[in-house]
């Protein structure tokens, strides 16, 4: 006997959207963190991955990471049963979005050459892939 999982096109194409979405909106904030915390604290290299700036510069990691934290637990908390099963797609598109960024928002250091271009592309690259990772991973 097979058992086979359909999964909605249409579904699966909003999570993915949402997915680059969020990632996109995860990078901003710690790149605005990243400039705040340079603001305050001069010799302080700009890095929006939360791990190479737990390394780097431990005070801005730390500070990252918290705000990371504080953004996945912005949608656990929903109380009462029928919002809770309709928005049970969010909270595993964050989570998964979350972690993906931990690990895919290394890539932009990892490759290094001297151009703000290619910096940039990976930046793109690494959200658009990690939103799709997201976005699959929530909607299996």
């Amino acid at each position: 006997m097979r058992v086979t999982s359909r999964i909605n096109p249409r579904a699966l194409s909003w999570a993915v959207g949402a997915g680059i979405g969020y990632s996109f909106i995860l990078t901003i904030v710690m790149a605005l963190s990243s400039l705040i915390v340079k603001g305050f604290y001069p010799p302080f290299q700009f890095s929006i991955a939360p791990i190479r700036s737990l390394l780097v510069s431990p005070v801005e990691g730390v500070i990252q990471l918290l705000i990371l934290a504080i953004l996945l637990l912005f949608v656990l908390p929903i109380r009462g049963n029928l919002i809770s099963s309709e928005l049970k797609g969010v909270r595993r598109l964050a989570l998964y979005t979350g972690v993906g960024y931990l690990v895919l928002s290394l890539l932009p250091y990892a490759i290094t050459v001297g151009y703000i271009q290619t910096y940039v592309g990976l930046v793109i690259a690494f959200n658009i892939i990690n939103g799709v990772i997201g976005g699959v991973a929530s909607s299996l």
